[in-house]
């Protein structure tokens, strides 16, 4: 399913913030990418949505070369890669409806695949009470329980989920990673970037460590959240 070969990343300041990287995940995979901060973790997130690419080395999706997608082709990678982040990026002027659909809106999708995926979504994350609520009258859980709907309403083959439970409570953020592991077992790759050790030693799920941009630990079958 993802394929990275021999990828480094050279941010035009010169900054090394990938060296070398070779990861293989399978379909249906869950991956925890863990690390402190500045190991590079979200640079390798985003390479496999193609909002980087590498200087050097290859980035395969499905067997496809991410860096060499014509730029017209390169929202129809990213309807296959849900993406969730640490600070939920909800449009406050939208309702939680509203910001679910908004992901299909940017893809063309038309009112009655909205009015039927919209509501899938929201029962998948247990908000289907919730979708006439702005995100200002929800708490920080169900903000991101928001997003992973809105990431994952294309059905999308790969979830990336950047430090999710960055801005959340120690028992929210284990209902949030429960949630994520679910939908892994649905058949969905997911990669979830963090460095919440308790998270990770909780789930036992395969881990790969990184350290100054480079992986020093690729632990399968819950290997846990140790020190390289």
């Amino acid at each position: 399913m993802i394929h990275i070969e021999g990828v480094t990343v050279v941010y035009p300041d010169g900054t090394r913030a990938l060296s070398g990287i070779d990861l293989h995940v399978e379909r249906g995979e869950f991956v925890f990418i863990v690390g402190a901060s500045g190991s590079g973790k979200s640079t390798m997130l985003r390479l496999i949505y193609r909002e980087l690419v590498p200087t050097e080395g290859r980035v395969l999706i499905s067997g496809q070369d991410v860096a060499g997608l014509p730029r017209n082709l390169v929202p129809t990678l990213r309807r296959n890669v849900g993406v969730i982040f640490q600070d939920f990026r909800l449009l406050p002027d939208k309702n939680v409806w509203e910001n679910v659909a908004f992901a299909l809106d940017v893809v063309g999708a038309s009112r009655r695949e909205k009015y039927r995926k919209v509501p899938l979504a929201l029962e998948l994350v247990g908000l289907s009470e919730k979708e006439q609520s702005f995100p200002h009258q929800l708490s920080g859980g169900e903000q991101q329980r928001v997003s992973i709907a809105r990431a994952l309403v294309n059905n999308p083959a790969i979830l990336i989920a950047d430090e999710p439970t960055g801005n959340l409570d120690p028992d929210i953020s284990w209902e949030i990673v429960q949630l994520l592991a679910n939908i892994g077992e649905r058949g969905t790759t997911v990669l979830c970037a963090t460095h919440d050790r308790v998270i990770v030693d909780g789930l036992r799920k395969r881990v790969v460590s990184l350290v100054g941009g480079t992986i020093v630990r690729d632990a399968r079958g819950g290997g846990g959240y140790d020190e390289p």
